[in-house]
């Protein structure tokens, strides 16, 4: 039963990338544009690999990475502005914690997964208001500090308030 689905998959996996390669041989492909695909469609792979068994879950973590690097990487190669990686650097920061991230909520909900998720994109946000995208916001970072902090405060006095008799 396993070694069907195996060669199920394997044989999609061939038959695709044939369509893809005779396919580029009748029409002008740039695959200076659309190497990126290949990251997305493995990542769709991953993905699809989770929700054939959901006790998987360890295939987020490369599904999550390999769909929001292909999808920068995409971005990139359609504008033709690879520059862009000057300010979009903290996506790759990003990737890891939205992977741990994603364990967490398809998996067995491990607080192990969301510490360091949450570290990392909440350092990544940082970045991006600091270094990337939104600097013309970077004087306000220290707002999301902030807001952390009355988060924690507020679970901590909401967890002390169901406790008491």
């Amino acid at each position: 039963m396993v070694s069907d689905r195996k060669n199920i998959i394997m044989g999609s996996i061939f038959v695709l990338l044939g369509l893809v390669f005779l396919a580029a041989q009748f029409y002008d492909f740039s695959w200076e544009e659309l190497w990126p695909l290949f990251m997305l469609a493995a990542g769709a792979g991953f993905l699809v690999g989770y929700f054939a068994n959901r006790r998987n879950y360890g295939l987020l973590m490369p599904a999550t990475l390999m769909l929001l690097y292909g999808s920068l990487f995409q971005y990139c190669a359609m504008t033709g502005d690879w520059h862009q990686m000057e300010y979009l650097w903290p996506t790759f920061v990003l990737g890891p914690g939205l992977g741990l991230l994603m364990m967490y909520l398809g998996g067995r909900r491990e607080s192990g997964l969301l510490i360091p998720s949450t570290i990392l994109i909440g350092l990544s946000a940082i970045f991006f208001v600091v270094f990337g995208p939104f600097q013309e916001f970077a004087r306000y970072w220290p707002i999301l500090l902030i807001l952390a902090g009355l988060g924690m405060l507020l679970r901590r006095r909401n967890e002390a308030s169901h406790s008491a008799p």
